[in-house]
């Protein structure tokens, strides 16, 4: 009797834990990644599409939290049809190589009212590692999250040795999701 109630209580304890340690689960329905670089010294914007995503976020268990987003190269669009096909090309996001961008989170924390998350940015194959700030609000079942940063673009080797490039691109991402 008394192992069965040890039993009982062991299995109930792990129980809880597992779900003390679940995550929410977020689906994007809208999100943006835009970019922002110097060429010739006029500022050339531009976006990518084909989203996936994978977010688990919950404020109260950061350590639990993860985020996966994923890009089609391809998708590149700077509203300028022979530039974003020389922006395809093995110079720039060699897109037949590699038609993917992705960022996979390794850590999330929070520190003065801001999170911050460690990610991994792949580009053409190349992962760098960098602490991006991003701000998160939510409205019932209704979340956005954003995020600004800034990569050097030959750390990945895209757009090569131009001179009239800046080495400079400014990222910005926007997702909004919904809790389930």
């Amino acid at each position: 009797m008394r192992k069965a109630l040890l039993f009982s209580l062991i299995t109930a304890f792990v129980a809880v834990a597992q779900l003390s340690q679940a995550q929410t689960a977020w689906k994007a329905s809208n999100a943006s990644v835009t970019f922002k670089i110097k060429n010739a010294g006029i500022n050339v914007k531009g976006s990518f599409g084909g989203f996936k995503g994978k977010i688990l976020f919950d404020p109260g268990n950061l350590a639990g939290s993860k985020f996966i987003g994923i890009v089609q190269a391809g998708t590149v669009n700077t509203k300028n049809r022979g530039r974003d096909r020389h922006l395809r090309k093995s110079d720039f996001f060699d897109v037949a190589k590699h038609p993917t961008i992705k960022m996979k989170s390794t850590k999330i924390t929070k520190s003065g009212g801001k999170y911050y998350a460690d990610f991994q940015l792949t580009i053409k194959g190349v992962t760098k590692t960098y602490k991006i700030p991003f701000n998160f609000s939510q409205k019932g079942n209704q979340g956005t999250f954003n995020a600004y940063f800034e990569i050097n673009r030959k750390d990945f080797g895209v757009g090569g040795n131009s001179l009239i490039l800046s080495k400079t691109a400014k990222i910005t991402l926007n997702v909004t999701a919904t809790k389930g």
